[in-house]
């Protein structure tokens, strides 16, 4: 029952959600809006609202319950290339063509914190917040990996990327449980381990990868160039291959042991995850060139489903909703909202916890695998 966010070229946000009718599931549009001028670049939910950033240089914030423009953020000069509601869904990260960084507060949209030349002047490109909202990570054009300390709010150190024969990485993202993380570039994928200091696994790929999706801190989905996906595991050193698509996989997004996939040409996907296998469940056409994806999981589009199914359906969904709210309020409770908190890792003093997240050593050179086995799977 959740529903599907695409962002296009076009300037277009469309919305999908998975339904069963007849024996058939079919991939069903449930809204389409133009906010932005130009291309959407990024987008991600948190609660009721959808933010999305663009090549007007604008985010625009959108209420996913009434489905109308709340508020239009003009806090950048350049492309809003990437960002990301934290996971207590408290603030907004954003990064830009003008080399910022900007922390927003979500409610009042107040910006809070803003790193002017966050890399060196250089494209902010990529920007992903820990699980546990106390570091994040972003990559940018001057082809380093800055780790950012969001106790203090200000950069803990920063890794030159060049040096270690990576160039143009596109893409950082943390596994569930937030030790390891992956970096896009070129060819490869590396995965880093944060307990290590230091790159634990690489993967070159038989075309050029585009996305990756983490479904545990062991098992990973790679989007490549050719239209196919690859899954494979960290402490594996074989792959198996999907042909997924007929053009380049753009995003990937795992949620429920659904794996939903999305092609440049405008191909959404939806496939079913069990022992690591990929079986497709519906497909559809968005008629538009897909450029991003997120995924909506509000209680309250439950709840308009329920009207409109059976009574054994309605108890299903119903279920969902009071497990949700459940899950929601214990995240509550956990944190103090709009907040930045410490933290403390096992055999931590008190004494210690404002120190710097990360070990403040450099990392180690990579260690390179052998090219894993891209094993044609035949569905």
């Amino acid at each position: 029952m959740d529903e599907l966010v695409v962002g296009t070229y076009e300037g277009f946000l469309l919305g999908y959600t998975v339904q069963s009718q007849n024996e058939e599931t079919k991939l069903k549009q449930t809204f389409a809006t133009q906010s932005h001028t130009a291309s959407v670049r990024c987008v991600s939910t948190a609660g009721k609202f959808l933010a999305t950033g663009g090549t007007d240089d604008k985010v625009v914030i959108i209420d996913l319950k009434t489905r109308k423009e709340h508020t239009v953020l003009m806090n950048h000069d350049g492309t809003v290339n990437t960002l990301g509601f934290t996971h207590s869904g408290t603030h907004l990260f954003t990064g830009s063509d003008d080399g910022k960084i900007i922390i927003t507060r979500t409610g009042n949209w107040q910006i809070e914190k803003i790193w002017k030349k966050a890399h060196a002047g250089q494209p902010v490109t990529a920007i992903a917040v820990h699980p546990s909202d106390k570091l994040a990570l972003s990559i940018g054009g001057d082809k380093t990996l800055k780790t950012w300390n969001l106790i203090k709010g200000r950069p803990a150190f920063t890794i030159n990327l060049a040096s270690k024969g990576i160039a143009m990485p596109t893409e950082i993202k943390f596994a569930p449980g937030g030790d390891r993380f992956s970096l896009v570039y070129q060819q490869c994928v590396d995965v880093w381990t944060i307990s290590k200091a230091g790159v634990e696994k690489h993967i070159t790929c038989n075309s050029k990868p585009t996305t990756v999706q983490w479904i545990t801190d062991e098992r990973l989905y790679v989007g490549l160039e050719n239209g196919n996906i690859i899954t494979l595991t960290v402490s594996d050193t074989t792959a198996m291959t999907y042909q997924a698509h007929q053009q380049r996989v753009k995003c990937l997004y795992y949620e429920k042991n659904k794996l939903y996939s999305a092609s440049s040409s405008g191909e959404l996907k939806v496939w079913m995850v069990s022992d690591s296998k990929l079986k497709e469940i519906c497909s559809s056409s968005a008629g538009c060139r897909i450029t991003c994806v997120a995924l909506n999981k509000q209680s309250y589009l439950l709840k308009m489903e329920a009207e409109s199914v059976g009574k054994e359906e309605q108890e299903t969904i119903e279920s969902e909703i009071e497990s949700d709210n459940e899950k929601r309020s214990l995240e509550t409770k956990k944190r103090k909202p709009g907040a930045f908190v410490t933290i403390a890792y096992d055999g931590e003093s008190e004494d210690d916890k404002e120190k710097d997240l990360l070990p403040a050593k450099k990392f180690k050179k990579r260690k390179r695998n052998k090219k894993p086995n891209m094993k044609k799977h035949n569905k």
